[in-house]
Order: structure tokens, then C-alpha cells, then sequence
């Protein structure tokens, strides 16, 4: 999630600089936008839970609320693809929708959690899990390392960065639609 805040805060600085202004957000032509805050909301549920404990380590439970979640954006980036970028964020969760369906949950790489300096970490439990010999996937699971974030990446979340930039400058350049 840090990199993700950390993308759109890159996408509204640069879009500002070329003219993009987040009034403008508001007279973007999105449709069905409750799938995209209904996924995040799910999303958001599933980091507190398993924050909390209340989601077992790759369970059931968990494992269908992440890829309801991702799947819902997907529909929000199907419903809206002419905007610039929306195919690679879309990739970009597929991959990881892909990677948590083949292992029930996103694997991280304990050499990733290492590069971080915090040894000892554990994975919060139901969204994650720590990525081993038998995992499906490894190369698309949390493997990337990103010390000044604190976050590991994966595959996926480089593909969804590139295409969220060029979406949101698109949705910072919206003009309003002329009346009839």
C-alpha cells in the first residue's frame, strides 16, 4: 500500500506539472466507480483483519475477500478502458490476483524481508505468506525489496505503477462536459 500512495502522490505531482489539476478529478468520465471503492474498502478490511489476527495464515477466508478485491478493480478498469494506463493497472492486478490465487495468499520472500532490516518479521497472516520451496509462482510473489518505502514488491505492483501514472494525469486533465 505504501508504494501504491507512493505512485499516486508521483502521478498528481507530475500531472501538476504538465497542467493537471485535482479539481478536475471530479468532471473525469468514470463509470461504475462503487466497483473501485467497494474493492479497496474489501482490500482495506482484509489488511485490518489481518492486522488484527482475525484471518488464518493462507485460509479460505482471506484468500476469496483479496481476490473479490482485486477482481472488483479489474471490473472498475474493464468498465473504464479507454482512460490511458488502465491496461496495466489491470495487468498489474491480475498478476497479483493470479500469484494469491496459485498460494491462497501473496508470498514474501523472507531474503526481501531481510533486505529490509527487519529479520525476525513476521507476514500478517491471511493476506500473506512467506514464500518457500513449495510456492507457486515465486517469481510473481512480494520479492522486490524497497528499503526507503519499507516495502517489498512484486511484479505485478511495477506493471500497475506504470499504468497508474498516465490514469491519473488522464483523470487530472478532465474538462468538464459542455451542457446541451
Amino acid at each position: 500500500m505504501p508504494f501504491t500512495i507512493a505512485v499516486l502522490a508521483l502521478g498528481v505531482v507530475l500531472s501538476w506539472s504538465r497542467g493537471g489539476r485535482l479539481r478536475r478529478v471530479a468532471h473525469a468520465e468514470l463509470r461504475a466507480t462503487w466497483l473501485l471503492f467497494t474493492g479497496v474498502a474489501v482490500q482495506v478490511g482484509v489488511d485490518v483483519a489481518a492486522g488484527r489476527g482475525l484471518l488464518p495464515d493462507a485460509g479460505l477466508s482471506g484468500w476469496t475477500l483479496l481476490l473479490l478485491s482485486q477482481l472488483l478493480v479489474v471490473a472498475f478498469l474493464v468498465v473504464n478502458r479507454d482512460l490511458p494506463g488502465t491496461w496495466l493497472v489491470a495487468a498489474g492486478l491480475l498478476l497479483n490476483a493470479t500469484v494469491m490465487a496459485a498460494n491462497r495468499a501473496m508470498p514474501v520472500d523472507p531474503a526481501a524481508i531481510a533486505a529490509l532490516g527487519i529479520e525476525g518479521a513476521t507476514v500478517a497472516p491471511g493476506k500473506h505468506t512467506l514464500l518457500t520451496a513449495d510456492t507457486h509462482l515465486p517469481w510473481l510473489a512480494d520479492i522486490i525489496p524497497v528499503p526507503w518505502l519499507r516495502s517489498i514488491l512484486s511484479v505485478g505492483d511495477l506493471v500497475l505503477a506504470v499504468g497508474l501514472v498516465p490514469m491519473t494525469h488522464a483523470v487530472m486533465t478532465s474538462e468538464p462536459q459542455a451542457s446541451s
